[in-house]
């Protein structure tokens, strides 16, 4: 077995070792010749904004893609404060100590991307297929066979190139389904026959100018104001109950 070959199985264990996870590693390449890179418009944010975008490990050729499980009777895992949430947090732990383990073990630098593809990160969506963790279903969400779309996605970007997994095969969970996802919006979304970005863009924003008490002090005895953000279509997907 080669040193890459049994490192990628090596790090792949170890990411699942960690409660609730799934990983899969796909080329650097592929994810940014992806759909949604394709599609990014001109004048992407980091262009304007290049102070806020991490810098990428220089000739980095590939990706550990992370989805950890977010039940949905845990709801405070998705609750923001302070510019995040609990279940990122823990995911940004877990790819800090996968990154730190792969240096130690096998030689090889890798660094945690951020969450937003507008501060360094990738599409994770796009990442995640071509890993071959799940697929992207008519709900714009990912599919994963375990746990449906209550999954968060994170990824780490590794120097070297180790052996990529492959897109699922016959894993279509939306061609037998009656889509309650879709009726769930409350934006109406999905009316025009497809995903229509802009109406849940509207939503989230609504729910960013909404914050509620989540029930947590800060030092100063004052209530820690989260915001929940909608994620009905997600709650009403069937993939992966059973």
């Amino acid at each position: 077995m080669s040193r890459h070959r049994l490192a990628a199985e090596e790090l792949i264990a170890k990411a699942e070792a960690f409660e609730g996870v799934r990983a899969g590693i796909v080329d650097v390449q592929e994810v940014l010749n992806g759909p949604s890179s394709q599609c990014r418009s001109e004048g992407d944010w980091r262009d304007s904004h290049p102070e806020k975008a991490v810098t990428w490990l220089p000739n980095a050729r590939s990706l550990l893609v992370l989805a950890m499980h977010h039940p949905p009777e845990q709801p405070s895992m998705d609750w923001f404060y302070r510019s995040n949430s609990p279940g990122n947090r823990r995911m940004y732990e877990i790819s800090e100590r996968l990154a730190e383990w792969l240096l130690q073990a096998h030689k090889l630098h890798a660094m945690s991307l951020p969450y937003q593809q507008e501060q360094g990160g990738v599409f994770l969506k796009d990442a995640a297929v071509l890993a071959g963790l799940g697929v992207v279903g008519k709900n714009n969400l990912l599919l994963t066979p375990q746990w449906g779309p209550n999954v968060r996605l994170r990824a780490v970007l590794i120097q070297e190139q180790l052996p990529a997994g492959s897109p699922l095969n016959g894993f279509q969970p939306c061609l037998s389904c009656d889509m309650p996802c879709l009726s769930a919006c409350p934006e109406n979304a999905f009316s025009p026959g497809q995903y229509h970005r802009p109406a849940c863009v509207q939503r989230l924003e609504n729910d960013r100018a909404n914050p509620f008490d989540g029930g947590q002090s800060d030092p100063q005895g004052k209530p820690i104001m989260v915001i929940d953000f909608c994620r009905r279509c997600e709650l009403a997907c069937p993939v992966g109950r059973d």
